[in-house]
């Protein structure tokens, strides 16, 4: 995981220069690691908790970061290609297949 100052385009280094002055890059990868990994965890977090005024800015600073993706939740996949299915096939789809189950409640 690293910082690729190549993936900068010009319009945005001196903006992600400041950010990266202002953050440590550990700092910075943590934030878009929770980015991608939570739901829980919205761009305008980020954007708020590493202070970036521009949305165009926020997204070139994920796109200059070398991250690791987190492997897609299979059974939210099976859930959502389930659903699509039936959609196409004009059938009803069943309740529990309309919401994911990050959306459902837990108790701890």
């Amino acid at each position: 995981m690293s910082f690729k100052d190549e993936w900068v385009r010009d319009d945005y280094k001196k903006d992600i220069s400041v950010i990266r002055d202002r953050h440590d890059d550990d700092v910075i990868i943590d934030w878009i690691e929770r980015y991608h990994a939570s739901p829980d965890v919205h761009r305008d977090d980020v954007m708020i908790a590493l202070g970036i005024d521009y949305v165009g800015t926020f997204y070139e600073l994920i796109r200059a970061y070398d991250i690791e993706l987190p492997e897609p939740d299979q059974d939210e996949e099976a859930r959502q290609d389930e659903m699509m299915r039936l959609l196409l096939n004009g059938e009803i789809v069943p309740e529990d297949l309309r919401k994911p189950a990050s959306w459902r409640r837990q108790v701890n």
